[in-house]
């Protein structure tokens, strides 16, 4: 193809060559009189002279036009001008999936986080009636935040829309990450997609493809033959439940497999982190099945004798004194136990939270973190505020997804370190917040008399407060006895994505004992983290309040 670089195309100037493929080459190029950086996606010039491809790159740049999603690249403008067919996309300078997988092997927090913004975009191409059909590293690239964008649906098409439009000539999809009835010709759906997101889990995981060969002809023929093989004998650290999903979404059967991405999503979401200690690597014939699902779902039957259905997990005991009364006493989940004694049970809605809360806990965290902030910011994706804060106003434009992936920083950083500077994170933003007055808590000598009815008017407070930083009702709260109180934060900002066997949430723990002692009530109650969001999948957490006389 002519190299279009030092020309000018409407309203484009070409400065370089970024890369390309058979179809289509990409460019940098700056848009005038505006002069905005782009990426200038050209069809081949050979191609242009075929109708049936100009349709499909059409067809492409109407698909995504229809998609409007943080985790998918849109689409600035099409135009067919002076014998080329281009599009132009924003500019992400942050690689692709690709150049991150080239160094190796992701630990499990961060190919969980990548995989879920993965899902999410997919899930709503697939809701608007899009299937991708080509998702591979290099068709994922990094924003500058961080996040995880699906690009080139070059191969996409809709429910219904004649297959011949993309099958002129070329062999559709990439060897390797195609489904088996993709590799055969026959017709997909988003269940191919769905194959695709198996094959990046075990990449991600393990450092490589789970089909190979010497040439296309080979990957081809083991991905419609060969046995689905063992992430886990590939990295022993990888739970033996990973290789019991993949069994599902690998299956050679599309309708073996999750038939939506949420719901693969969910059952990702229920996977440990990593081995249990002591436990020996089988291959997927483990036993025992993490926590329990999302409250109101419903547990996967058993695919094998060797696994046993999902069970919620068992009741915590009292830290201290004689065992008092609690929700999970009465079995099962804690969220689901305070629904049925009256919490109403939220959803979070929107994407963004407070810049003012956002900017807080930014600015000690690198009070904290001192020299390694550098290193913090840049593996929770926040290079931009290496020397300098988000906004601090009263906006909700800060992703939420902010703070989970910084809280997940200062663990994968700090390492056996992490809780105590994690706490220590919470309890100075808190202190902080409190000292700057913006939390529309009042002041400790206003609270009522009685120790009960002043934990009340605190807790309903931090609550209220809460909501107002996420926007919407995502908090709640319930006495359940004379002796505890119990706070619920339904999809925690500090959870969101992170799937760990153990609690997690140490962040919040240090801001309610902060708040505790701000209204001079630590004498009298201590924090106790019940149900953590991270271990169960769900992302909400249940925290108790519990006096110090049991």
């Amino acid at each position: 193809m002519k190299d279009l670089t030092g020309t000018r195309i409407g309203q484009y100037e070409i400065v370089e060559r970024l890369g390309g493929g058979g179809m289509a080459v990409v460019y940098r190029a700056v848009q005038q009189p505006l002069g905005r950086e782009v990426a200038l996606k050209a069809l081949s010039s050979e191609l242009f002279q075929d109708d049936g491809f100009v349709k499909r790159f059409e067809t492409e740049a109407k698909t995504l036009a229809k998609l409007d999603h943080p985790n998918i690249l849109p689409i600035y403008d099409f135009e067919l001008s002076e014998g080329v067919a281009y599009l132009t996309m924003p500019l992400i300078r942050g690689g692709t999936l690709r150049d991150i997988l080239n160094r190796g092997p992701l630990d499990t927090l961060t190919a969980w986080r990548y995989l879920r913004e993965i899902g999410d975009g997919l899930q709503h191409a697939h809701d608007a009636g899009i299937v991708h059909r080509d998702l591979k590293p290099t068709n994922v690239l990094i924003h500058a935040d961080g996040r995880a964008m699906l690009a080139d649906f070059g191969l996409a098409r809709g429910a219904g829309q004649p297959t011949h439009l993309t099958t002129i000539g070329l062999a559709i999809g990439t060897p390797g990450y195609m489904a088996p009835e993709q590799v055969m010709g026959h017709d997909v759906d988003k269940r191919a997609d769905i194959y695709a997101m198996g094959v990046l889990t075990f990449e991600m995981l393990t450092g490589r493809l789970p089909f190979i060969g010497s040439n296309r002809m080979e990957v081809a023929y083991s991905t419609v033959n060969a046995p689905i093989p063992s992430a886990v004998k590939l990295n022993a650290a990888l739970p033996d439940e990973l290789d019991q999903l993949l069994g599902k979404v690998l299956a050679k059967d599309p309708a073996q497999r999750p038939q939506t991405v949420r719901e693969l999503l969910a059952q990702m979401a229920r996977l440990p982190q990593r081995r249990q200690q002591g436990t020996a690597a089988t291959g997927g014939q483990a036993a025992v099945a993490p926590a329990g699902p999302r409250p109101g779902a419903t547990a996967d039957p058993p695919t094998s004798p060797n696994v046993r259905a999902v069970t919620a997990a068992p009741p915590l005991p009292p830290l201290h004194g004689s065992p008092i009364p609690t929700p999970t006493a009465l079995g099962g989940s804690a969220i689901r136990t305070l629904e049925l004694m009256g919490v109403r049970a939220s959803r979070a809605r929107g994407r963004f939270i407070l810049n003012s809360h956002v900017s807080n806990l930014v600015h000690v965290a690198r009070d904290v973190s001192g020299d390694r902030w550098p290193e913090i910011a840049y593996a929770a994706g926040l290079v931009q505020y290496v020397e300098q804060d988000p906004p601090h106003d009263d906006q909700l434009s800060s992703p939420v997804e902010s703070l989970s992936r910084l809280n997940e920083a200062f663990e994968t950083v700090y390492g056996p370190e992490a809780e105590d500077m994690i706490r220590t994170w919470g309890r100075r933003a808190t202190e902080r917040w409190l000292a700057e007055g913006r939390h529309g808590m009042g002041g400790p000598r206003r609270l009522v008399p009685g120790r009960q009815r002043k934990l009340a008017g605190v807790v309903k407070g931090f609550t209220e407060a809460m909501d107002n930083v996420r926007g919407e009702h995502t908090h709640a709260w319930l006495q359940v006895d004379e002796h505890q109180f119990w706070l619920v934060n339904f999809s925690n900002m500090f959870a969101l994505g992170r799937i760990k066997p153990v609690k997690s949430c140490h962040i919040w723990t240090a801001t309610i004992e902060t708040i505790l002692r701000w209204a001079g009530l630590a004498n009298d109650w201590y924090v106790e983290e019940v149900e953590c969001g991270s271990v169960t999948g769900t992302f909400d957490c249940v925290f108790a309040i519990r006096s110090v006389e049991t």
